[in-house]
C-alpha cells in the first residue's frame, strides 16, 4: 500500500471500519452522530479516528467519499471482504513488516521493537502517540488471526 498523507492510524476495533465501509447511504459518512450509533455509540473523537484509519487504509476519501477501493471493497462478500481487507493491512509497511517478522519467520517482536518499526516510518510522533499506534498494530493484526482461524 502507498502511504499517504494521513496520519497512522488510532483505531483499535477493525471491525468498526469494517461497519464504516458497509454503510449502505454514503452520505452517511457526514452524519457524526449516525455514525457514533453505526460505531457502537463511540464518542466524536472516535469516530474521527476510525474515518481516519479507512482514509489511511485508501477506503475513504477526505470528503468522506468512497474511493474506488472501498466501492469495489464495499460489493464483495463478507469472506471477500475480510480477505482484501487482510491483503490492504499486510502491504502496509508497518503492518506488514510486523506480520512477516511474527508469522512467516516466526519471531515474537517486544513492543519496543514494534515502536522502532513505527518510528523508522513516522519519525516525528511523541511516545505517547508510540504507545498508541503500537496498540493499534497488535489490535489489527490480531484480528487478522481471528479472520485467517475462520
Amino acid at each position: 500500500m502507498e502511504r499517504n498523507d494521513i496520519p497512522f492510524p488510532q483505531a483499535d476495533d477493525f471491525e468498526k471500519i469494517i461497519s464504516l465501509i458497509n454503510i449502505e447511504d454514503e452520505a452517511k459518512l457526514l452524519d457524526k452522530q449516525f455514525l457514533s450509533f453505526v460505531l457502537e455509540n463511540v464518542t466524536d473523537r472516535q469516530v474521527m479516528y476510525y474515518l481516519s484509519a479507512a482514509m489511511y487504509l485508501g477506503l475513504i476519501d477526505r470528503e468522506k467519499h468512497f474511493t474506488e477501493k472501498g466501492s469495489y471493497i464495499r460489493n464483495l462478500s463478507q469472506t471477500r471482504q475480510r480477505i482484501e481487507l487482510i491483503r490492504l493491512i499486510i502491504s502496509d509497511k508497518v503492518f506488514g513488516t510486523v506480520y512477516v517478522t511474527e508469522k512467516v519467520y516466526g519471531v515474537k517482536l517486544e513492543k519496543e521493537e514494534v515502536i522502532d518499526i513505527i518510528k523508522d516510518v513516522y519519525p516525528n510522533y511523541s511516545d505517547e502517540l508510540y504507545d498508541r499506534r503500537y496498540q493499534t498494530v497488535k489490535k489489527w493484526l490480531l484480528w487478522i488471526d481471528d479472520n485467517l482461524s475462520k
